[in-house]
């Protein structure tokens, strides 16, 4: 297409864009999240477990990065989103995918940190409500990532084990949701299907 013509959607304009990459020691230093989601050792019956509920990922960054405060791991998520809205570094917007979808899905660690969560509700509260409407087409809306994370975080939420305060104020959040974006959220969600787990090299099922 000629380099004036408007862009009909974010993968043709990311293809237009020269490949640029920063320069080594410049690029942002995130927090390194797990790549394996289970203890070292797991039986296969821990690792699908663990591979459902990420409570144990988010329990190793919060004890490497921030021990003394679980509090400040929603400012790099705060901060991840800025980069990415006003510097446009992808690279910061797939860090705030992959963080919140840890956040989202760690059932365990929602009853044990509600603070946090309850925190959580208000930043994507204000994130969201700073993003164009037509953003979500290509980018939040994505493989329904916002959506079906949500929805997982929404049911977790449900669990006897969280405060009144906690699930009152998702239960706002989730009908703002709803009646700002359209979004669905009583659909089953994506977890309800069987989940296929690679188990690691030499370990059976029994």
């Amino acid at each position: 297409p000629r380099f004036d013509a408007e862009c009909r959607s974010y993968a043709e304009g990311m293809a237009r864009l020269p490949q640029m990459k920063p320069k080594a020691g410049t690029e942002i230093r995130f927090t390194e999240l797990p790549k394996q989601m289970y203890p070292e050792g797991a039986t296969p019956e821990e690792i699908t477990r663990h591979s459902m509920d990420l409570s144990y990922a988010l329990e190793k960054v919060i004890s490497q990065r921030y021990p003394s405060q679980p509090l400040d791991l929603l400012a790099e998520l705060q901060f991840a989103f800025i980069c990415f809205l006003i510097g446009n570094v992808y690279d910061a917007f797939e860090h705030w995918k992959r963080l919140l979808n840890i956040l989202c899905r760690s059932e365990d660690a929602i009853g044990k940190y509600q603070d946090l969560y309850i925190n959580l509700i208000s930043v994507l509260y204000h994130q969201l409500g700073e993003i164009p409407a037509d953003f979500f087409v290509d980018i939040i809306s994505q493989d329904n990532f916002l959506t079906s994370t949500l929805q997982v975080f929404f049911s977790c939420v449900c669990s006897a084990a969280v405060d009144g305060t906690l699930r009152k104020k998702a239960e706002k959040f989730k009908a703002h949701l709803t009646k700002k974006f359209k979004w669905d959220f009583e659909a089953e969600p994506d977890d309800c299907a069987p989940v296929v787990v690679e188990l690691p090299e030499g370990v059976q099922v029994d």
